[in-house]
């Protein structure tokens, strides 16, 4: 779940993303002053200013997070309200062949159907209301109903047993599965429960891609090559046991505009991106929102032609205003519908909402409008 650690701000003037630290008063709909606090700014240039590619060796650097409120985001560089009734797609692009980990399609480790790349994906928790595993019962339950709207499951981790549960729901089910591992601690244990996972209760047959860390170095959890090392050794780890689909790693659009060499590493670029944390995109626009930083991310890209998969995205049904960004449950239905026209169904696979259902073991917080918990498609 993305959480804003900067605002941006888009600056025609500079060829390339600026950070710095400035002192920023937050006014209400009525222009007056709320609050004031000293914040991360990042100037970033507009899309049509080309970013120079990016160096693995000679450009990772050491970044920690600000901590900021999660209130503020990049604003949409296109037409407010307005979803283009044919657009570029914004996430397709093969990547150059001969590298030594492109699999820009994504199906070499996870063999896809035309059925299931014609859906877009859903982020799924392996936790009930109360914070407990989810049993076996209960994750079939929810893949089943899932498999009626989606192609694919993002998973996050390795606790639970959510490997080994996950795979068996889809391999019921059909659906195929983004696994993930989501801290760098201890990571070859972690590597090892997920391939013994997946030996036990199926194959890779049904994996897809695999994540390495959610938002670590937005989150400053991580540095950037702290990050790269954990995908490389997951990567070798991985082929060593039969999986050769792609290895990535999420962050936000923000932390891989600030580190594009996040993407370089990845066999697709993956960013979370959630409309609703720009105060100036209400529920309507936020198909055009996430399109502008697809758009701004492909920038900055060393490959422009990297396939990019939208990782995380939706919009929360309960909560509090952020500025034109308001919860609903209409307003929810206006984002997804914008999101997925954008992408076009051809390219819904390159998209994975979030999230199925509701995340009740989040704790609600002011940085994130008291709409953690309530990010649900499948409610109503």
């Amino acid at each position: 779940m993305l959480r804003r650690d900067s605002i941006t701000v888009v600056v025609s003037a500079i060829p390339s993303p600026t950070e710095m630290t400035e002192a920023v008063v937050f006014v209400d709909h009525n222009g007056q002053p709320v609050r004031t606090a000293t914040e991360v700014i990042m100037l970033v240039p507009p899309t049509t200013n080309r970013a120079q590619p990016y160096s693995i060796q000679a450009t990772a650097t050491t970044l920690t997070s600000a901590g900021g409120p999660a209130s503020v985001g990049q604003q949409s560089t296109g037409p407010v309200g307005l979803v283009p009734t044919q657009v570029p797609d914004p996430s397709t692009g093969a990547s150059t062949a001969g590298g030594p980990h492109t699999e820009p399609n994504g199906v070499e480790g996870g063999d896809s159907t035309a059925a299931a790349a014609s859906l877009p994906g859903v982020s799924y928790s392996a936790y009930n209301a109360h914070g407990a595993c989810k049993t076996g019962s209960r994750v079939l339950s929810d893949f089943q109903r899932m498999a009626t709207q989606y192609g694919l499951v993002r998973i996050y981790g390795v606790d639970c047993g959510q490997v080994a549960t996950a795979v068996s729901a889809a391999r019921s089910t059909g659906l195929k599965l983004f696994l993930g591992i989501f801290q760098l601690d201890n990571l070859e244990k972690q590597i090892g429960e997920l391939v013994d996972a997946v030996h036990t209760h199926g194959d890779w047959s049904v994996v897809e891609a695999v994540s390495v860390g959610n938002e670590l170095v937005n989150n400053g959890q991580a540095t950037a090559q702290e990050v790269i090392n954990a995908v490389a050794a997951t990567r070798q780890s991985l082929r060593s046991a039969g999986f050769h689909g792609p290895v990535v790693t999420v962050d936000t659009f923000i932390a891989v505009l600030r580190n594009p060499w996040l993407c370089d590493v990845s066999d697709f670029c993956a960013v979370n991106i959630h409309p609703f944390f720009d105060p100036n995109t209400p529920a309507p626009a936020a198909g055009m929102f996430v399109y502008n930083q697809v758009a701004a991310v492909r920038n900055v890209l060393k490959n422009p032609n990297q396939r990019i998969v939208v990782t995380e995205t939706g919009w929360p049904w309960q909560g509090c205003a952020n500025g034109d960004a308001v919860p609903g449950k209409e307003n929810q239905r206006a984002a997804i519908t914008s999101i997925k026209t954008v992408f076009g169904a051809g390219h819904s696979d390159n998209l994975i909402l979030f999230s199925a259902f509701n995340d009740m073991w989040k704790k609600a917080e002011p940085s994130t409008f008291y709409a953690e918990q309530y990010w649900g498609i499948n409610q109503f």
